[in-house]
């Protein structure tokens, strides 16, 4: 179940200049922030594997 989102003023921004940028193998997320809420856009990249690029990353059994 997802917790709803209340939106009080509008915004816009685009993930072409993004807040963040995080990267791994085969890997970039663009991280877009916004009064209470964030939105992130995933590029994966050809032969993308969670287990081979992300997983060594993030330390997960």
């Amino acid at each position: 179940m997802s917790t709803p989102v209340s939106v009080t003023k509008f915004q816009a921004k685009s993930h072409d200049s993004p807040d963040e940028v995080r990267t791994a193998d085969k890997t970039r997320m663009e991280i877009v922030r916004f009064d209470g809420f964030t939105i992130g856009r995933f590029n994966l990249e050809p032969g993308w594997r969670w287990s081979e690029c992300v997983k060594p990353v993030v330390k997960c059994v």
